[in-house]
């Protein structure tokens, strides 16, 4: 009977394992914004060159990859005019506004024109005038932190009352338009930033986008007909010179003026915040960081590696190729995912450490090739000094909760908010 019951049970049909669940990266899931490095870290050991039907696009997240696409010519950095040629009638007309000032964005452009506007912009932010700022950042971030510490009670919000003035004080500076207008062109900055972050139709996202550059470019139009009668030594004085002789269009002027107050003060607001967090995160790293300060540079470094303010980096094929065995096909959209290539175990030793002593360190946060960030040399200057002032202030300085809320954006990576609390606050 024994011998039986085994001869049947040989012949017994099992049920069929359940199929593993495809990997699929969802941008609009709560989880991937606050942990996006999950799913993504899951691609680049899987399914490194992904095509996601939700982006319509494919996802890259080996260093290798998104360096690669970073430099290859036969990829176009003009990722809005596929977008915008697609919109038929009433659709179309009401992008009509973004379509003009956007596409005047270097950011934007292939050679020649890419070519011709660096250039001019090159000569605007020269080493000579980030070095000349720095003694300016000090001022400023030791007055933010002055503020902070005058009111006594030991709680302050990082975000908007250190980490996002500083770096607009500078830009506003730089372009030579008044302190005081800060809050209005954040908030004008922050009615376009879903258009060019989220990478999925949400709600209202176009009509938002256009009044923020509308407004934006009214008010450059203003600040540039005033500098054309009171000229100074400033960036829209500069730009209004290159109008005035012909080398570049108002539009161009008016775009270029919108593009520094974006780029420049939304990328490293992200920076600062997210680099005062992992320093708390990692108190071994802090630590280090008080003991010798001479480390702030290589810190900065590992805060770019580690959680820069850049998520994607989106451009649109125009040659067909090959690619680990897929093939891309013309006018495909490609997300490079430069904070996976960051953490990419084949270029990064124990990537999913914090380091601050970290080297090499070959992060590809500020884009590699031509389109290598113009402001990358004062980002790093004002996050190097904010974080170092911010630590000689406020070195028992902790968080007051224990989750912040990522913004929900694809194309950058910070957080909304940051309460934090120092002296007798903390205990």
């Amino acid at each position: 009977m024994i011998a039986k019951r085994l001869v049947r049970s040989l012949f017994i049909v099992m049920p069929p394992a359940e199929p593993a669940a495809a990997l699929v990266f969802d941008p609009r899931d709560p989880d991937v914004i606050q942990r996006p490095l999950e799913t993504l870290l899951r691609l680049q050991a899987e399914d490194p060159v992904h095509w996601s039907p939700l982006l319509k696009g494919w996802v890259l997240t080996r260093h290798d990859d998104v360096k690669s696409v970073q430099m290859n010519s036969g990829i176009t950095s003009d990722r809005l005019t596929p977008f915008f040629e697609s919109q038929k009638g009433e659709e179309r007309a009401r992008l009509n506004d973004l379509i003009r000032y956007l596409n005047t964005w270097v950011v934007f452009k292939d050679p020649p024109d890419h070519t011709r506007l660096r250039t001019l912009l090159n000569k605007v932010v020269t080493p000579a005038v980030m070095r000349d700022l720095e003694g300016g950042i000090t001022e400023l971030a030791d007055g933010l932190l002055d503020k902070i510490a005058a009111r006594g009670d030991g709680r302050f919000e990082c975000i908007s009352e250190f980490a996002n003035p500083l770096p607009a004080s500078v830009i506003m500076d730089l372009l030579g338009i008044p302190r005081e207008d800060m809050e209005a062109l954040r908030d004008w900055s922050m009615q376009l930033q879903p258009f060019l972050g989220n990478a999925t139709s949400t709600g209202d996202k176009y009509e938002t986008g256009r009044a923020g550059i509308v407004a934006m470019a009214d008010y450059f139009r203003a600040a540039a007909q005033y500098r054309l009668a009171h000229p100074r030594g400033d960036v829209i004085s500069h730009f209004v010179m290159l109008q005035q002789s012909g080398q570049i269009t108002e539009d161009e002027l008016i775009g270029s003026c919108i593009l520094f107050l974006f780029a420049g003060h939304e990328t490293t607001t992200n920076l600062i915040g997210n680099g005062i967090r992992m320093l708390l995160e990692n108190p071994d790293q802090k630590a280090k960081l008080l003991a010798d300060p001479t480390l702030a540079a290589s810190a900065v470094e590992e805060m770019l590696r580690y959680e820069g303010p850049t998520g994607a980096v989106v451009r649109v094929v125009k040659e067909p190729f090959e690619m680990r065995g897929k093939r891309l096909e013309k006018g495909d959209r490609v997300y490079a995912m430069v904070n996976a290539a960051n953490h990419d175990p084949a270029v990064f030793e124990n990537a999913a450490r914090f380091d601050i002593g970290r080297v090499p360190n070959r992060h590809l946060t500020f884009n590699h090739g031509i389109h290598f960030c113009l402001g990358a040399p004062l980002a790093r200057a004002e996050a190097r000094i904010a974080i170092s002032r911010f630590l000689a202030r406020f070195p028992d300085a902790a968080m007051a909760t224990d989750s912040v809320e990522y913004m929900d954006t694809l194309t950058m990576r910070g957080v909304r908010e940051m309460p934090m609390v120092t002296g007798e606050a903390v205990r």
